[in-house]
Formats: structure tokens, C-alpha cells, sequence
């Protein structure tokens, strides 16, 4: 993982394009965990840890 679960968490709290998924990208390790906002449960994220929509560099520097 580029990031740690936590501030993919956080990224996806303040990105106005995040979309859930129904097939998170990342393992989780419970269901609660796959409810939560986060890149890797997003649709814009891809197989290779990167926002299609180029936003998390973004949110990253700017809210978090």
C-alpha cells in the first residue's frame, strides 16, 4: 500500500468524488472496515493504489 489505511481513510472522508464500491480494491479485515470511506473501497481507485481522478496528492496536501 502507498498510503496507510488510516489516511486513505481520511482522504476519502474529504474527497467530494468518492464512490463506494461493492468490490474494495484492498483486503479488509471485517465488514465494518469495508463500510468505511476509504480510497481502497472507492471506485476511482485502481489496482495500482492511484486515484483515477488524480485527487489524493491533492487532498493530501491541502486537508490533511
Amino acid at each position: 500500500m502507498r498510503a496507510s489505511l488510516n489516511t486513505y481513510q481520511k482522504v476519502a472522508e474529504k474527497c467530494s468524488e468518492y464512490r463506494r464500491t461493492a468490490q474494495p480494491y484492498a483486503p479488509v479485515n471485517s465488514t465494518r472496515e469495508s463500510e468505511i470511506p476509504s480510497c481502497t473501497n472507492c471506485a476511482h481507485f485502481t489496482n495500482k493504489e492511484f486515484c483515477d481522478l488524480d485527487l489524493y496528492d491533492k487532498i493530501v496536501e491541502e486537508k490533511l
